[in-house]
């Protein structure tokens, strides 16, 4: 048998649909930008009034402007705002089930020229009713070829702090663009294994055992991030809970892995429901056809050897399960999250504190 033929692999099969792996995020009021960049608002419950306020700091409500009164409906559609700028809703609700109701709102996804993955991690509830502040962390992958525009948008948003989870050959190969803050703090944390034949193990996993990608990928949450990186974690988190050092953004190369990993655990810290936390989780593969045309462009050279894109989909798919087996690990590791912060990532219970102090707020 020709040496070529053991790297050959067999017929790809069928490409998964990466919708499928969305799982539904029930949120009261969604935003989400049209193609004409309107702002089309829905939510759950019908009034007999609602009214809606626009405003661009989402600490200062009484800085909102009337923008809409709509009745007996459960959706509107806002033109006209400046696409440059980040934007924020009031709905106040008036007769029916939420009579008296106030909720403050946000595009999630934030649209970028050329960065991907940009989310704001606010506006999610708790187990006790409180919501996660709007505009104090985003996540998002590499921010290495922003442009003009994508750079005066997030000066806008203020940041403060960057995190930058990839590993130092990731950062070599492409630099971060940042945007002129003054004060702005990058802070790299690479999220890496010290073993040198981790890579080794990855690419044997690419060649020989495509079938076991996803127990690959899972080792790399569990034994290279929750166990070899806690100390970057427990600086994230020590980082999260000053609030000079907020508006803040956590990033990695798609940022969906490192970045889904951390986000997760500060969600869970802050008491949002693990349900709501896999599904935020796994609208990452919204932007799949990003990652499958990234990783096409870093994997020409073993195009020869019989390996196809698609071959490689289950590195790039965002999975529930994924996330549910490194918090198992987690648990059956080392007891609980909280357990896990205090005593591996080293986050005392002052920090967590701050973190309920200035994360949450109360919703009327």
């Amino acid at each position: 048998m020709p040496f070529l033929n053991l790297f050959t692999s067999s017929a790809s099969a069928q490409p998964k649909d990466p919708e499928a792996f969305i799982l539904p995020l029930a949120e009261p009021v969604t935003v989400t930008r049209t193609q004409d960049n309107f702002l089309h608002l829905a939510w759950q419950e019908s009034a007999a009034r609602t009214i809606i306020y626009v405003g661009t700091n989402p600490d200062n409500l009484d800085e909102m402007a009337q923008v809409l009164s709509v009745c007996e409906a459960r959706e509107a559609m806002v033109a006209g705002l400046n696409t440059a700028v980040r934007h924020y809703f009031r709905l106040e609700f008036k007769g029916g089930a939420w009579d008296g109701r106030s909720l403050l709102v946000a595009e999630r996804i934030l649209p970028l020229e050329k960065g991907v993955n940009l989310r704001d991690v606010g506006g999610y509830f708790t187990h006790d009713g409180q919501m996660v502040r709007w505009g104090k962390l985003y996540r998002s992958g590499s921010i290495s070829r922003l442009t003009k525009a994508d750079l005066a948008y997030l000066q806008r948003l203020g940041i403060r702090l960057v995190s930058d989870l990839r590993s130092l050959e990731e950062r070599a190969k492409h630099p971060d663009r940042l945007p002129e803050v003054p004060g702005l703090v990058e802070r790299p944390l690479p999220m890496q294994s010290v073993d040198r034949w981790e890579r080794l193990r990855g690419a044997f996993t690419i060649f020989f055992r495509r079938g076991k990608l996803d127990e690959y990928l899972l080792n790399g949450y569990t034994r290279v991030v929750l166990d070899g990186n806690a100390h970057h974690i427990g600086e994230i988190f020590q980082r999260l809970a000053d609030p000079d050092q907020l508006p803040a953004l956590i990033h990695c190369t798609a940022g969906k892995d490192r970045t889904g990993l951390v986000v997760a655990l500060l969600l869970l810290t802050l008491g949002v429901p693990e349900e709501t936390v896999l599904a935020d989780y796994t609208l990452s593969n919204q932007f799949y056809n990003h990652f499958r045309n990234g990783i096409a462009a870093e994997f020409k050279q073993i195009a020869p050897w019989g390996i196809a894109v698609d071959d490689l989909q289950d590195l790039l798919l965002v999975k529930a399960k994924t996330l549910q087996s490194a918090l198992a690990h987690l648990r059956q590791k080392y007891g609980s999250v909280d357990a896990y912060l205090r005593n591996c990532a080293g986050v005392s219970d002052e920090t967590v504190a701050r973190l309920h102090q200035n994360w949450l707020v109360d919703i009327t």
